[in-house]
């Protein structure tokens, strides 16, 4: 194939007509890679500068490897290869070419990727820079970058045992310590962080600024774990000494991301993302800390991506999937049913009946239990609306989730629905959990105000299990507070925590508050715990969640579920099965 048939069949005349005019007003070199042909046509000056017989080639594969230094070769094909697979939109590499009279040039290879009509990928188009006879070096640090970091690891990875580790450093919260004290603060604190580094490197190693405040270190000595982590902690020290040496003018931690190499089965693009999640995992765990890569720990995060991107699947394709079901709440003195805790529950299309366990704490992470929590909230008031024509005064149980509170108008869309259901807000009993943000969060207590306000009733959540503090039980106004069922095992297990658990429920009793004793499985459970003089008890010994029609038939008799049924209506009263609509 000659250079007008490339033209033709790409249809690029024009584009290589810009290139030409701009090689006359630029210093870069530029070219296009044909993807699906495996041809490339440079502009003219490639040709009097570099060792290239002509400014087409035609396989590009064999063509490019007179023109690139025989190590750096494997990697410029294996990032064209990752191109073509559509694994990446953009070449972006620092590598070596050969000159006119096969001397080294280190260059600065870019180019974007260019689709068809039909959407495949067709064209690599881009530009080739010298970067000043040696690799381009980070201007803040005078680091290498990402580039021959790329190269050097490379290079490793195409030895059989190739040893080393590779520990990357971030800064913990850099981002507001530039908006604290300027641009100019963090740069010279990025610095002052690469002279400490440098100064515990051993022999052999090498560092390189990636991104932003995050450094890598690459040691190609056969290190164990316990090495590298006493190099990191004395990187840490160091840190702390030119803090105190600065009078703690701008202080701050690192934390780091270990791997020990060789990992099997690995490219460079796939150790930079373990790297990262293990640096990740330290901050997630608190910062100023050194996490090692864990392949279970990943493991377990990328399958709470999937999750996650099953369940905002399932919620924009109507919920699906998604069931409320309801357990229920007797009185402890005759054991008559007074209400339900609505609990979700998810039959996944691809998971199976997935616990709750497993899945709410994955949509409050992501956000996607505010629009859960309208599903949840609509259904249980009108389940609450059908039931109280059997029980006039049923209460339902609605569990609240911090995130619903701070980030969603979530108690006026609760009116809405009591509004239109016709159930009065003393119905409705919202449950939240303890959490050490109760004391701390504005949002939250604001939210609690208008709970008590508007004549919500609220009850404490797993109570004895969280940040107890009795002091909530006044700050928030809560009419009820469950013992969760751990509380309540120690206390059949241990005298001392059976009379505490008294006490707990004789103090709640004298300020008003009510109390409901969750988990009770047995009849010797229940016999020993009564005698504590709770006022509800939830249990599978009463009963286990169930879906609301099973509920009524089950719980509430056959004169009540006849009631039911009349309100109901087709659709079982708003459950909802995997692949039903409404």
């Amino acid at each position: 194939m000659d250079k007008k048939v490339l033209l033709s069949t790409t249809d690029n005349k024009q584009i290589m007509e810009v290139f030409q005019a701009l090689n006359q007003t630029s210093d870069d070199y530029f070219f296009i890679l044909d993807i699906k042909e495996d041809s490339c046509f440079f502009c003219d000056r490639v040709r009097e500068r570099f060792h290239i017989s002509s400014d087409f080639i035609c396989p590009a594969g064999e063509g490019l490897r007179e023109l690139v230094a025989e190590e750096d070769f494997p990697l410029l094909i294996e990032d064209l290869r990752r191109i073509r697979a559509g694994e990446k939109k953009y070449h972006d590499m620092e590598y070596r070419w050969y000159s006119k009279d096969k001397e080294i040039i280190w260059i600065h290879c870019r180019g974007t990727v260019i689709y068809d009509g039909e959407g495949s990928i067709r064209l690599l188009v881009g530009s080739i820079s010298e970067v000043n006879g040696e690799e381009k070096r980070d201007r803040l640090t005078g680091l290498h970058g990402e580039g021959r970091f790329a190269l050097d690891l490379g290079r490793l990875l195409q030895k059989k045992h190739g040893a080393g580790f590779l520990l990357l450093i971030g800064v913990d919260d850099f981002k507001e310590i530039n908006e604290k004290y300027g641009i100019e603060s963090g740069n010279t604190l990025l610095r002052e962080l690469t002279d400490i580094i440098r100064e515990c490197m051993l022999p052999g190693m090498q560092l390189y600024r990636l991104v932003a405040d995050e450094f890598v270190l690459f040691g190609q000595d056969d290190m164990c774990s316990a090495q590298v982590v006493e190099l990191f902690e004395k990187i840490r020290r160091n840190i702390f000494r030119h803090i105190e040496e600065e009078d703690y003018r701008n202080f701050y931690t690192v934390s780091g991301g270990l791997l020990q190499l060789p990992y099997p089965s690995a490219d460079y693009s796939e150790l930079v993302k373990y790297l990262e999640f293990a640096l990740n995992e330290a901050k997630r765990r608190g910062k100023n800390a050194l996490v090692a890569f864990s392949r279970e720990d990943y493991d377990v995060y990328v399958g709470r991506l999937e999750i996650k991107e099953e369940l905002r699947k399932a919620i924009f394709n109507d919920y699906e999937g998604f069931s409320l079901h309801y357990q229920p709440i007797v009185d402890a003195k005759n054991y008559e049913i007074r209400g339900a805790e609505a609990l979700l529950r998810w039959d996944s299309s691809r998971y199976g009946k997935m616990p709750p366990g497993d899945f709410i704490p994955v949509m409050e992470e992501s956000g996607l239990i505010i629009p859960m929590g309208s599903y949840v909230i609509k259904e249980a008031v009108l389940c609450c609306c059908r039931l109280k024509k059997v029980i006039p005064l049923f209460h339902m149980n609605i569990n609240l989730s911090y995130v619903q509170l701070k980030k969603s108008d979530v108690l006026q869309e609760l009116r809405n629905h009591l509004g239109v259901a016709e159930v009065c807000p003393e119905n409705i009993m919202l449950e939240i959990t303890e959490s050490g943000y109760i004391e701390t969060d504005p949002a939250f207590r604001k939210a609690m105000e208008e709970i008590c306000g508007q004549k919500l009733r609220l009850a404490i959540d797993d109570f004895g299990t969280g940040y107890s503090n009795l002091r909530y039980l006044k700050d928030l106004r809560a009419d009820m507070i469950k013992i969760d069922r751990s509380f309540a095992v120690r206390a059949l297990e241990s005298d001392y925590d059976y009379t505490l658990l008294g006490h707990i429920i004789e103090m709640a009793h004298s300020i008003g508050l009510r109390v409901c004793l969750e988990g009770v499985e047995t009849e010797e459970e229940l016999v020993r715990l009564q005698r504590l003089s709770p006022d509800y008890i939830q249990g599978f010994l009463f009963g286990r969640p169930v879906p609301e029609r099973e509920f009524v038939e089950k719980y509430l008799g056959s004169g009540a579920f006849k009631t039911w049924q009349e309100q109901a209506g087709p659709g079982e009263g708003g459950k909802r099965t995997r692949g039903e609509t409404e």
